[in-house]
């Protein structure tokens, strides 16, 4: 999940794969990912997690003032996910509130263990060591992902959600599994498992959320590569592929190798 990014005549930084999830055995990071992230002057996350980011996602979930979520879904799918959000400690009441896309978010999610998500841990590590912080997205780019989904996706993600939730819990273990043993082409596939069952939707979805904001995080990281020393963190989906962060680096001209590569590549 490490990388190293150099060119000549710059310091080199660190690409590192997260996955969103607050999972103890994923927040336990190995001595080179600690070591490269001490070491790095600034830190570029997705986005920075304080309290305004938030309570800006908190506020992004819910429906305009009038809308309500049963009278979208109707009472027999909206019965049988407030049946669900339920388990997860959300009442009925609250989520007639939520958008179709942030109750399909809370459903898929794997259950919090009370603490910080991977990327949130960063962050206040950053913090404490007064590393310069930048984001690669603002939170209303991130969120205009879903948001200009058609209503009808959305409620059709929310279904598949719905009606696959066991095979949806086992994949979250097995993607979490994959992490563990740094297999991004694992990571990648279970991934694709995950996606709708509508395949253009998913081709819609994918580019939206990997390919499209790959363009816009690579053009914002570029200014602090050139500084060297940076330590970027980006969900591990964004690594892989023609259009993954990794093959776009190359096309800019980086070297991009793992971080104990002993041998020049210049």
């Amino acid at each position: 999940m490490l990388w190293r990014i150099s060119k000549p005549q710059q310091p080199s930084s660190f690409l590192f794969g997260t996955i969103h999830i607050d999972d103890k055995r994923v927040k336990d990071l190995d001595t080179q990912v600690m070591h490269r992230f001490n070491e790095a002057k600034t830190l570029c996350l997705e986005i920075l997690p304080n309290r305004e980011t938030q309570v800006g996602i908190g506020r992004a979930m819910l429906l305009p003032k009038g809308q309500f979520l049963d009278e979208i879904l109707g009472d027999r799918l909206f019965n049988r996910l407030s049946l669900e959000l339920n388990k997860r400690g959300m009442t009925p009441l609250e989520s007639v509130y939520l958008k179709p896309w942030a109750a399909m978010i809370v459903l898929s999610r794997p259950q919090s263990q009370g603490g910080y998500a991977l990327d949130e841990q960063l962050y206040h590590w950053g913090i404490h060591q007064y590393k310069q912080l930048c984001a690669l997205e603002t939170l209303q780019e991130q969120l205009s992902v879903f948001d200009s989904l058609a209503r009808d996706d959305q409620v059709t993600l929310l279904k598949d959600s719905l009606d696959f939730l066991p095979v949806v819990q086992e994949l979250n273990e097995k993607l979490v599994l994959a992490y563990l043993k740094g297999d991004l082409d694992e990571i990648y596939r279970r991934s694709m498992e995950l996606q709708s069952q509508d395949d253009e939707l998913a081709k819609r979805l994918m580019n939206s959320l990997i390919d499209q904001r790959n363009l816009k995080m690579i053009e914002r990281m570029l200014p602090q590569l050139e500084k060297g020393r940076a330590f970027v963190a980006v969900g591990a989906l964004h690594l892989p592929g023609e259009n993954g962060l990794l093959n776009l680096l190359r096309l800019q001209g980086y070297a991009v190798t793992p971080p104990d590569l002993k041998v020049s590549p210049w």
